[in-house]
């Protein structure tokens, strides 16, 4: 990878941002040189040698320049001119022979878009990262969380390009194929969810072919705690790991893993109409006697927990305990 030198425009090794014959240079007395720059004017970033992550001050720049340029440290500086030619008069100690230096440059800069706006005005993205299942607001804490990784990635190189509410659910737009996967893998590991990615040709780039990847996120219309009807019997969710789901049966004593995939039919009670808590009144041994948070009567539940609450369930007439482990 090269890069140009900031001061002669020859073409250099990326990790430096100035020639040897122009290092050479800055070491003679009297050394006057024009240093040239490019700012984005849109996000402010600057080219030395390579794009700067974020907008750079221009005394960090001049700071920047004194020290990978003229090899000086406790540098001090003076500007005047207008902000795109500035004449920089300095003084600091060399950093090579503890010698006091100073001289003056000229640092012209001119105006260039950087490639990561170049990309966001040109709407560029490689991945569409699709969020389908439950919706609402789970859905909705969901895409918080995703735009969250997104936009807290380090890397200017990533960002959400556009988003689309759909039917479905939502479709983002996103600038890196790899950090999309990653990020769907964290939404997974999270929520639970299965996964799907397909990819698609869209052009070719000096022979190499050019993909985009689409990748699904499935999320089950039901979280820990839920309880489950399924096959003539009640479950709670214990826990949702990927596409693995662990569920406890209403007997309290087996539980069984299915992946979300192979699940059959099942009807999801979570509301306010169906589960509620109650008030423990008194206990006689694994019975618990509470106060119906339906009708407000007293009413016998099995239930070995020690707490002084219980969650329970309306099932057509009956009220149930529901099992904690």
């Amino acid at each position: 990878m090269t890069t140009k030198c900031i001061v002669c425009g020859k073409e250099v090794d990326r990790s430096t941002i100035i020639c040897e014959d122009c290092k050479r240079e800055t070491a003679a007395e009297g050394f006057v040189k024009s240093i040239k720059i490019k700012r984005c004017p849109n996000c402010g970033s600057v080219f030395l040698g390579g794009w700067t992550e974020k907008s750079a001050k221009e005394n960090d720049v001049i700071t920047s320049v004194l020290h990978d340029v003229f090899n000086l440290r406790e540098s001090k500086f003076q500007v005047s001119g207008d902000e795109y030619n500035r004449k920089v008069t300095f003084n600091g100690i060399s950093s090579q022979n503890g010698e006091n230096k100073e001289g003056q440059f000229f640092l012209q800069t001119s105006l260039s878009t950087c490639p990561v706006c170049t990309k966001k005005l040109g709407n560029y993205y490689e991945a569409i990262i699709q969020l389908r299942g439950d919706k609402g607001e789970r859905l909705d804490s969901i895409l918080e969380f995703l735009i969250g990784l997104i936009e807290g990635s380090p890397s200017r190189d990533v960002f959400l390009t556009k988003m689309d509410r759909i039917k479905e659910g939502y479709d983002l737009y996103l600038s890196e194929k790899q950090y999309a996967r990653g990020a769907a893998r964290k939404v997974i590991e999270r929520f639970g969810g299965t996964l799907k990615e397909t990819s698609h040709l869209v052009g070719m780039k000096k022979g190499t072919e050019l993909y985009r990847i689409t990748v699904s996120i499935r999320i089950p219309n039901f979280q820990k705690s839920d309880i489950l009807e399924m096959n003539n019997n009640l479950y709670v969710v214990m826990s949702i790991k990927g596409d693995l789901v662990t569920l406890l049966k209403f007997d309290g004593k087996s539980r069984e893993k299915f992946k979300l995939q192979d699940l059959e039919e099942y009807k999801v009670y979570r509301n306010e109409d169906d589960v509620r808590e109650a008030d423990v009144l008194y206990r006689q041994g694994h019975t618990a006697y509470i106060l119906d948070p339906f009708d407000f009567i007293e009413r016998a539940v099995v239930y070995s927990d020690k707490s002084n609450k219980v969650r329970v369930i309306k099932v057509g007439d009956e009220v149930l305990a529901v099992p904690t482990k």
